[in-house]
């Protein structure tokens, strides 16, 4: 590791100054808030009434507000670490929106990818049941394989938070996948030293707080619990005249609606965490991005330019080029018609990449663009 990219370590310590972004931290409590009300009343709904549907739909409208609200407080947070302007409440919550999309779908691609790695993995422990050589395959693949899980486990953990802060860069989707990927491969420690340290001055912060919290919460549940066995309230200790029922109606309200309303706190706990983190691995991000090229991205991009390319030379024509009829399935191609009037190359370089071309070319060979 180069001296530059330790001295990078550096910038993590700017991960604090997320909570000076009151934007940031506005989006991300106010969804969380609403996020765990939602949990909350569909958990409420269930213990009173045995209903598990309203706290599904509940839970999932949530969880959804929660993901688009941390996604949204990461484009503002994205603003912050490139010294922009920020961007607007109703900007950052739609932006989030579409994150969400992308990074959904790039959450079942990467799924995807390690469900191959680990049915290829399988496939090959079964030639252990060979009689005979079984034993020989195994000891030929099983260490390898623990070799290829582990990277591959570690390439998902680490490249899933940089693909994440890709996304809310702008790299649209194929981007945002071979970015973080090529930044794994190509940085390996270097990642991995980054997440070390924020972790490092993340979480025992967040271990003392919570602990704070955890304390002080344990303190008021104890103080409500007291209050609703010692009576039935100012008025006497009959519970309305209810007895051992009225109690434990009484006993159950106050229990629930002190844990409602310190669920709510531990929420916005748990915001002002997720915000410092969030903050920090942008800053990993753009630290251990910084000289890695675009290559993987534009490989990518080239065979999918080339495959559209092919299909587009290769489709099927209505006709022969001399009447309109359709050729005989057994027929030899007939030549296209040479056309009347074609439009001339923009220069030597495609108008669309800027990649050098021939004259003769009717396609770009960098991104398949048609050149006339």
């Amino acid at each position: 590791m180069t001296h530059r990219h330790t001295a990078d370590l550096g910038v993590l310590l700017r991960c604090y100054e997320a909570l000076q972004n009151w934007r940031a931290l506005a989006m991300l409590a106010g969804t969380f808030v609403l996020g765990g009300l939602a949990i909350s009343g569909g958990a409420a709904i269930t213990a009173h009434d045995g209903s598990m549907a309203p706290a599904a739909l509940l839970g999932l409208l949530g969880g959804l507000v929660i993901v688009i609200g941390v996604n949204a407080a990461g484009l503002i947070l994205v603003d912050q670490a490139a010294d922009q302007p920020l961007r607007s409440f109703t900007a950052a919550f739609l932006g989030g929106m579409q994150s969400a999309v992308y990074l959904l779908g790039l959450s079942i691609l990467l799924a995807l990818a390690t469900a191959v790695v680990l049915l290829v993995a399988y496939l090959l422990t079964l030639l252990a049941r060979i009689p005979g050589v079984g034993g020989f395959f195994a000891f030929l693949f099983a260490g390898p394989l623990v070799v290829v899980l582990t990277a591959t486990y570690a390439v998902v953990a680490l490249a899933g938070p940089l693909m994440t802060v890709a996304v809310w860069d702008g790299e649209g989707f194929i981007g945002s996948f071979s970015r973080a990927v090529g930044i794994v491969l190509k940085r390996p420690l270097e990642v991995l030293l980054h997440f070390l340290v924020l972790g490092i001055l993340v979480f025992p912060a967040a271990a003392f707080l919570t602990g704070l919290v955890a304390a002080a919460s344990f303190s008021v549940g104890g103080f409500y619990a007291s209050a609703a066995l010692s009576g039935g309230g100012y008025g006497g200790g009959d519970y309305g005249g209810g007895g051992m029922t009225g109690m434990l109606s009484h006993f159950g309200a106050t229990a629930g609606g002190a844990g409602l309303s310190m669920g709510l706190v531990w929420f916005l706990v748990l915001a002002v965490i997720s915000l410092i983190y969030v903050l920090g691995t942008i800053l990993v991000y753009r630290s251990t991005s910084e000289g890695v090229g675009d290559e993987l991205n534009e490989a990518v991009s080239g065979r999918l330019s080339r495959f559209r390319r092919t299909l587009e030379e290769n489709k099927p024509r209505r006709g022969n080029g001399r009447g309109g009829a359709a050729a005989e399935p057994g027929s030899l191609p007939q030549p296209a018609p040479t056309p009347t009037a074609q439009a001339p190359v923009a220069g030597t370089h495609c108008p669309s990449c800027h990649a050098e071309v021939g004259a003769d070319d009717v396609f770009c060979g960098g991104c398949g663009a048609r050149l006339r």
